[in-house]
Parts: structure tokens; sequence; C-alpha cells
């Protein structure tokens, strides 16, 4: 898809539309997005073994992989097959270099954010994530206050490289270009994204709802709950990879694909 080189500007309801956008192109090819996802995680659980390496290869590989996912949804919106290797693509492109900048420029913000949290909560919140370690009582309200810290923090990191990849590998953009257009081509269309991520928080509420009250009613075991989330989880991040498609073409696609 060829880009346009400055961001449209949306009406804010624009973004309520982009999770629908997102549940479409999974309709159209569930087993496909279901492949490719167990791919993804098997790659992500088995890097998770390299001690120190497994932690900082996924944080690398996210602008890429993320990239490689907007491929899939535009593959499967132009009703053609999603094929896995569409998901290393941006790695075999010739933007490949300018990818894995991308890569260390996130790998980069994401260490500072967790060295923000470190001298809130002595390291509780950066242990609990990366080793499982659960907080003690007494480091609770810290790891609290941490993770709203961290939260914060996360959000310009994830309004610069929403549309980063696409930029640099769609519209030849240098990494530090694609991260400052992104992160203002998110703020001047805030209205389309806050109702977007209304629309995510009330589906989640809803899903978490509906496994309480099924819960309720069969007295689900631990197991079983795991089971019914999994799919449900996989369903989600297609929808959602779909959606940053949606949002893709809404706010950077000529005027046929915004349409």
């Amino acid at each position: 898809m060829q880009l346009l080189t400055e961001p449209r500007i949306l009406e804010s309801r624009v973004g309520a539309r982009w999770l629908s956008e997102g549940f479409r192109l999974f309709h159209q090819q569930p087993l496909g997005w279901t492949l490719i996802l167990f791919i993804y995680w098997a790659a992500m659980l088995m890097a998770a073994f390299i001690p120190i390496f497994g932690l900082v290869l996924p944080l690398l590989l996210t602008p890429g992989l993320s990239m490689g996912f907007i491929e899939i949804s535009q593959a499967i919106d132009q009703r053609q097959p999603p094929r896995p290797p569409l998901l290393i693509a941006a790695f075999r492109s010739a933007k490949a270099k300018a990818v894995l900048s991308l890569g260390a420029w996130y790998v980069l913000e994401i260490t500072v954010i967790m060295l923000v949290s470190t001298l809130i909560d002595d390291g509780a919140l950066v242990e609990w994530i990366t080793l499982g370690q659960m907080p003690k009582a007494e480091q609770i309200a810290a790891v609290q206050t941490s993770g709203i810290v961290a939260f914060v923090l996360y959000i310009p990191v994830m309004m610069a490289f929403w549309f980063a990849p696409q930029l640099v590998v769609w519209s030849g953009f240098t990494p530090v270009k694609a991260l400052f257009f992104s992160f203002f081509a998110v703020w001047r269309n805030k209205g389309a994204f806050i109702r977007y991520a209304i629309t995510w928080v009330g589906l989640t509420l809803f899903v978490g709802v509906a496994m309480a009250l099924l819960n309720e009613i069969i007295e689900m075991k631990p197991s079983t709950v795991t089971a019914f989330l999994f799919p449900i989880t996989l369903i989600l991040m297609a929808v959602a990879h779909g959606s940053f498609y949606a949002s893709t073409k809404a706010v950077f696609g000529p005027a046929e694909e915004a349409a």
C-alpha cells in the first residue's frame, strides 16, 4: 500500500469502526489467523528460554513482527491467502535494517520505562513481568504506583510506534521520521483513538463479565477457564492486528483504501 505523506484527520466516531473491521478480517480467514498466531507464540516461547537474550529479542523484533501482521491483514483484505512467511516480510524487505533500527529504539524506550519503575518499587514490577515473581505484601503499593507510571510512560511510546513500521516499509521513511510522524498522526486523531480505546475497554469488560457469569453457573476449574480463554485470546489478538491495519488505511491510506 502506498501511504500518504501527511495523515488524514478523522472524525472521532471513525475509531469505533476499526474493531469491527478487525473482526471482519478474522472472520474471512479464521484458520489462517489461528495458524499464524500459533507459529508466532511458539517462536516467542522458544525465545523466552534463551537467558537474557530471550528478553531482548522479542522487543527488538516487535516492530517488524507488527508490520508482518499488517501485511497479513492487507493480504486478507485483498482476498489473498494469509501465508505465514508474510509474518517476517519486513525483515526480508529492502527496509530490513531500518525495521531493526526501529526495534532498537523500542528496546531503548522500554528499558527506560523499566528503569523508572525500578526507581519506584526497587524492581518488583520488572521481576513480576520477567520472572513471574509475585511482589510481597509490603511491595504491593509501590508496584501499583510503578505500574501506573509505566503505563502512562508507555502511551507516547505506543503512539510513536503505531504507524512507524508501516511508514518505514511502505513509505521509505527513516526510523526517526516515522516515529515522529506516527506520534503526531495519533495525536491529531486523538478523538478517534479514544473512541477506539473505549470500544476495546467495553469488549474486554464484556468478555470478563461473561466468563465470570459462566464460572458462577458451572463452577469451572482453573484448567477449564484457561481452555476457554485461550481461543478467545487468539481471536482478540487477530482482531487487534486487523484493527491496526484498519487504522492505517483510515489515517494514511489513499482515498480508495480509506473508504
